[in-house]
């Protein structure tokens, strides 16, 4: 089959120009938008740093606290077991006083019980001798000792109830100061149990917040993590396209295939050509000339399957009539890296390839920039 005619081969021409001038255009913003990228990335990095900076602080602060109200529940829990041991020893003590007391009042009842049957044994004889006197002296003698001993008996009697109501008012004065202790550890203890559950309550705050915030920081660093992954990535990119200046790499691109030449530059000729064409033998690889990034990757008229790589500084190479192109857009590639497999290219009556080499939208001579051989 014969190459397209001047003018078809002309429009094709103009209908890939306007292609690569919006090629450039998206291009040219491409370094620019990753130093945008990278600064806005640095400036998220910054204030997540700042962030866990506060929470940090706002951690060490709640940890300080937390530990304070730990001191406060400890000094709490040993109050209260002092408490405890001191109103169970008040107890123990109301228990014996009771006891006692108890033990007191039963020997003032009984004393009372013996005081009132020697009244009963003393009063009647004092009334007989009262109105009948003794027949004889000797009558009057016994009731005399009689009386006298009685008498003895129950001032004894009398003077033991004294002393036991004197001893139960003592004990009852214990009694009374011991409750009153009691009522007043009783209430401190309750206080203090009061304050320990509000402790608990505040500490179980404490801890909650302290959890949240390391939550917090735990995700802040993360993102921290993910951020300077990110930068770093940028940063490898940018270097990339900083260092992989295709300006500088005149006579070492690698050609994208090995075959006859069947088609030279020759943008004057006539026919005229803006790139060069080669006979390839069936499923022969194509292969990026240089580092770049794929812009283009679809059916362009006369030309079959194309494939544009975008390589920096305004440099495009263009690769027509594939049977294979399975990279996507967007799709980065390294030097000599397989973009697809030749196809039926008329110029070569079977299996080639046809490229070219396009700087800032002009044609430039490929052979100049390939490896020699």
């Amino acid at each position: 089959m014969n190459r397209p005619s001047p003018r078809l081969a002309s429009r094709l021409c103009a209908t890939a120009l306007m292609l690569l001038s919006c090629l450039v255009l998206t291009a040219s913003f491409c370094f620019a938008s990753l130093e945008k990228e990278m600064a806005a990335k640095n400036k998220q990095l910054a204030a997540q740093k700042k962030a866990i900076e506060s929470l940090t602080a706002k951690e060490r602060t709640l940890h300080k606290d937390l530990a304070k109200l730990e001191g406060s529940v400890k000094q709490a829990v040993t109050s209260l077991d002092k408490l405890e041991d001191e109103l169970a020893a008040h107890k123990k003590e109301q228990a014996e006083v009771a006891g006692r007391l108890d033990t007191l009042l039963a020997e003032r009842e009984k004393t009372t019980a013996r005081l009132q049957e020697m009244m009963q044994t003393l009063w009647p004889i004092y009334l007989t001798a009262k109105e009948e006197g003794f027949a004889s002296a000797e009558q009057w003698a016994e009731a005399n000792r009689r009386e006298e001993w009685l008498t003895s008996l129950y001032r004894e009697a009398q003077a033991l109830r004294v002393e036991i109501e004197r001893q139960s008012q003592i004990v009852a004065d214990q009694q009374s100061v011991l409750d009153q202790k009691t009522a007043q550890a009783e209430n401190k203890l309750n206080k203090i149990k009061d304050s320990r559950t509000d402790l608990e309550k505040k500490k179980t705050q404490y801890e909650r917040q302290l959890a949240d915030v390391r939550v917090k920081k735990k995700e802040s660093e993360k993102q921290v993590q993910n951020l300077m992954g990110s930068i770093a990535s940028l940063r490898h990119k940018i270097s990339l396209q900083s260092s992989k200046q295709i300006s500088k790499l005149q006579g070492q691109l690698t050609w994208p295939a090995k075959g006859k030449r069947v088609v030279s530059f020759s943008p004057n000729g006539n026919p005229s050509s803006n790139g060069v064409g080669l006979s390839l033998s069936a499923g022969t690889p194509v292969r990026s000339m240089s580092w770049g990034k794929v812009v283009h990757n679809d059916q362009l008229r006369g030309f079959g399957q194309v494939v544009i790589v975008f390589h920096g500084e305004d440099y495009y190479s263009l690769y027509a009539f594939l049977s294979e192109a399975p990279l996507p857009v967007g799709r980065e590639v390294e030097r000599g890296e397989q973009i697809g497999v030749c196809g039926f290219y008329p110029a070569a009556k079977g299996e080639g390839l046809y490229f070219e080499l396009r700087h800032k939208q002009k044609v430039v001579n490929p052979l100049k920039w390939l490896q020699s051989g």
